[in-house]
């Protein structure tokens, strides 16, 4: 992992620098773009415009991560710009992340997208996707501690590495931010002369559809539905809402519009409701604290609050370890400790031993491979009928492979 521009300008110029003539709209945040994105992306398509979509990470295929009118890339598009993109990187000095960048750039041009969602990477100022120079808008989710061996310890240099995407004359959009990380939000939006709008009040759930993922929100003049389940979707509504208002000049976006992107969002892995055979299984990628502790918010409500459940989680090396426990810490019954299946992945012994000391009530044991701990819990008579799958989105993805599967593989 190398943050900098340098590497991917080159290549992208020795490729025709097809981002610049991307009409798009960049967010950023610790939390919550990737919702953010979907569904800017998702009401945008609703209104007719040919849209491109970049996200990270991706769950079951790499192709996720670059779409064009909500369909993934093919792959022998993939393919084949993959391979015009490795061959401009004479020096083989891309990272993973940028050469994906790159090729995203490259299929949205080829397609002639008129409206791109690009969620960064990782921080801002320095991720790959920062080389655009003139977006329609600049937007920042979150903003907590995370990647802090990157990013840095403090919440202000956080703040000001994810203030690195807003440009200047560009419209900024915001949730109300802690205190200091606004603070820099603001002076820089200030220096730059990017006006900045901040949506201090999401909107409010009025229903909630458990079992099919969907949730019912209401702004004071109308309801209108969200497939996507979380405490914080209100919130990242919101956002979108003022960000599509905000840019209405240059991407109108009718109200049947709006109802109908925001009801047809879909983004696997958050608050993720599934159901097999008899037993649930609830996943969300949370794998900071700020997510889990809203992930744990999310239960609170749900209608599982009081039943038993097997917690199967695992998390990256990389990770705040205690910070991720102690949300649910208090709520841990039982519990199998997994990795992921990725090269950062904390080993399932670590992990337990951790469960252990913050529930030393709950029975805790390792199953390493995420799979086998599913096919466990499903085929045990005696298991809950309930697993919560959190953690990482690695897990996030392998679980949804192995569900989608049929389990009994």
């Amino acid at each position: 992992m190398l943050l900098g521009l340098s590497r991917v300008k080159r290549v992208l110029r020795r490729l025709g620098d097809p981002h610049k003539s991307l009409p798009c709209i960049h967010v950023a945040g610790t939390n919550g773009k990737g919702s953010t994105c979907a569904i800017l992306e998702s009401v945008l398509r609703a209104a007719g415009f040919r849209t491109g979509l970049y996200l990270s990470p991706h769950l079951e295929s790499v192709r996720e991560r670059i779409q064009v009118g909500g369909r993934m890339i093919p792959e022998r598009e993939f393919s084949r710009l993959l391979g015009l993109v490795l061959a401009a990187d004479r020096q083989e000095e891309l990272t993973y992340f940028e050469l994906l960048t790159c090729v995203a750039f490259l299929h949205f041009q080829e397609r002639q997208v008129e409206a791109a969602v690009l969620e960064t990477g990782m921080g801002g100022r320095l991720d790959a996707t920062n080389v655009v120079a003139k977006p329609l808008a600049s937007v920042i989710t979150s903003i907590s501690l995370d990647h802090t061996q990157w990013l840095g310890k403090a919440l202000s240099r956080i703040a000001f590495e994810k203030a690195g995407i807003i440009k200047p004359a560009v419209p900024v959009f915001c949730p109300a931010l802690p205190g200091v990380a606004l603070s820099v939000v603001k002076k820089t939006a200030k220096a730059l002369q990017a006006p900045l709008t901040v949506v201090g009040r999401p909107f409010k759930t009025l229903a909630v559809d458990w079992r099919r993922n969907r949730q019912v929100f209401g702004d004071g003049r109308s309801r209108f539905g969200l497939s996507l389940l979380g405490s914080r979707q209100g919130q990242n509504l919101a956002l979108a809402k003022a960000v599509l208002d905000g840019l209405a000049k240059v991407l109108p976006v009718s109200g049947a519009a709006w109802r109908r992107g925001a009801g047809g969002v879909r983004l696997p892995g958050r608050c993720e409701v599934v159901r097999w055979q008899g037993k649930t299984a609830i996943i969300d990628g949370a794998h900071n604290p700020e997510a889990m502790g809203a992930f744990a918010r999310f239960l609170s409500d749900s209608p599982w609050r009081e039943k038993p459940v097997l917690w199967i989680m695992g998390v990256m090396k990389d990770k705040d370890l205690a910070g991720i426990v102690r949300p649910v810490a208090g709520r841990i019954e039982a519990a199998c400790a997994v990795e992921p299946g990725n090269a950062r992945d904390l080993s399932a012994a670590a992990l337990a031993a951790e469960l252990r000391r913050q529930a030393p009530r709950a029975v805790v044991w390792v199953t390493p491979d995420p799979a086998q701990a599913l096919r466990d819990w499903h085929r045990s008579p005696t298991s809950p009928g309930t697993a919560v799958v959190c953690g990482s989105f690695y897990l996030a993805g392998a679980a949804l492979k192995t569900l989608r599967g049929g389990i009994g593989a």
